[in-house]
């Protein structure tokens, strides 16, 4: 992905920047950030006011003499609300293939850029050029599995995301979390903030709800193979037996599928 990043910004260097109104650039349709951070927003217009654009945007030109935007939707809006009547745009032409790949790239370099609108710019990439898993991650130079992972994330709901944004939780918390059924995911996600869990923990605990019926399983089958505690058990209820002053006779048989017991003790007659 960087590789393909840096092509794209060597290309944005080696063209022109040009001064176009904000009115005739039309917002990027690849944009996957639904909501702005009304304040941050508020101090990009007080700044571009006073600096101006220091970064121009970066736009296709379209076949009705219009501008699609690839890069720089905050810095648009910025601009509008404060009253620009142009904008720095470095106007590459590309195809609308060209331009949706780019627009994702851009996204997914911003740090600022959750890893859910990460997801969605991905998903957004894929239903808009019907591309599988494979091909999209060809494109943004990633494998596979690792699109497979940024997908999983949108199963959550809305306000599942919220709340793993809100109280901090990582990529790999709500990739963990992800793990489970539906109708576990709330109580989950729940527990690992109210505990504060860390990334291992989380994992720790999602496993705990995955498979508590093999855990124990598992546990009684390693408790009846040892062989040699099940004997010595034996062994000391006889000599308890004989202890009490009744003889018990105890001896075993072995074959080649299984060690036979025979413990006798004699009928107590009135």
């Amino acid at each position: 992905m960087i590789q393909m990043f840096a092509t794209a910004f060597k290309a944005k260097n080696e063209t022109t920047v040009q001064q176009i109104a904000p009115g005739l650039i039309d917002p990027c349709p690849y944009q996957p950030r639904k909501l702005l951070n009304k304040q941050a927003l508020e101090d990009l217009t007080e700044n571009i006011k006073e600096n101006g654009i220091l970064q121009p945007l970066t736009a296709t030109r379209l076949p009705n003499g219009r501008y699609q935007l690839i890069a720089g939707h905050r810095r648009l809006l910025a601009a509008t609300k404060a009253g620009l009547e142009t904008v720095p745009v470095i106007v590459l032409d590309k195809s609308a293939e060209e331009v949706a790949v780019l627009a994702v790239i851009e996204n997914l370099q911003r740090e600022d850029l959750n890893f859910f609108e990460q997801a969605m710019a991905i998903q957004s990439l894929m239903n808009n050029l019907k591309l599988t898993q494979a091909q999209v991650g060809q494109k943004l130079s990633i494998s596979q599995p690792a699109v497979a992972n940024k997908l999983k994330l949108l199963q959550f709901s809305r306000d599942q995301q919220i709340k793993i944004l809100a109280f901090n939780l990582t990529e790999r918390h709500a990739r963990a979390i992800s793990r489970l059924p539906g109708e576990k995911q709330d109580k989950a996600l729940d527990y690992v903030i109210k505990n504060n869990l860390n990334v291992s923990a989380t994992d720790r605990y999602v496993n705990s709800l995955l498979m508590p019926k093999q855990k124990h399983k598992q546990k009684t089958i390693i408790n009846l193979k040892d062989i040699r505690i099940f004997t010595n058990t034996i062994n000391k209820a006889v000599k308890i037996i004989q202890s009490a002053g009744i003889k018990a006779d105890y001896n075993t048989q072995e074959d080649e599928n299984f060690i036979h017991y025979q413990i006798s003790v004699p009928k107590i007659r009135t």
